[in-house]
């Protein structure tokens, strides 16, 4: 409960079933139909780089008009894995357009998504469209606890419940749960000595 891990934003509600794009360097994905939450700071996703480092990634998101609304870069030399690229923060209101990931240098980067038929909504490499898109994750400024999230996770408990559950629904539960355990933990101990 105490454990601090990154606050998520938003994601694209995709699963990363494998890597479906290769990029190479000097190339961009595109991928339209994308929403950018308003207090995304960094954008993550799943890069497999066939051993080496990662070459530099530049992330770069545009709106409907082709304005660009936040942009940013990670450094080459990242490891295969979960990488999260920083962006410009804050960038304004959520938006709805494209996000682009282009690769710097020679060498080429995997990334993980789901297998779709090629489409509008499907991503593009060098403008030519492709089966699949790329899974991807806002993450918020900062990190938080399960401790800070309890007051939203009560709240979320009580959803799509009768209307008499509300808020205090996860709290009376957690204190009937407790009491078990007490009333457990004495019986056990009766019985053993």
């Amino acid at each position: 409960m105490s454990g601090r891990a990154p606050r998520i934003a938003g994601t694209d509600h995709l699963n990363q079933v494998g890597f479906i794009a290769t990029v190479s360097g000097g190339q961009t994905l595109c991928q339209p139909q994308m929403i950018l939450p308003d207090d995304a700071q960094r954008v993550q996703m799943l890069i497999g780089t066939y051993g080496p480092p990662a070459p530099s990634l530049a992330v770069s998101f545009q709106d409907a008009g082709g304005r660009v609304l936040t942009s940013g870069r990670l450094a080459a030399g990242a490891r295969q894995g979960e990488v999260a690229v920083p962006i410009g923060y804050p960038h304004g209101a959520t938006a709805v357009g494209t996000l682009c990931v282009r690769v710097g240098g020679a060498g080429r980067v995997a990334l993980a998504g789901d297998i779709f038929p090629p489409g509008p909504s499907s991503e593009q490499i060098a403008g030519r469209p492709q089966a699949g898109r790329i899974a991807v994750t806002y993450l918020r400024p900062g990190s938080e606890s399960w401790w800070r999230l309890l007051p939203t996770l009560s709240r979320r408990f009580g959803l799509g419940k009768a209307s008499f559950f509300g808020d205090w629904t996860l709290p009376v539960v957690a204190l009937i749960l407790v009491g078990l355990w007490v009333a457990v933990a004495r019986l056990l101990v009766r019985e053993l000595t």
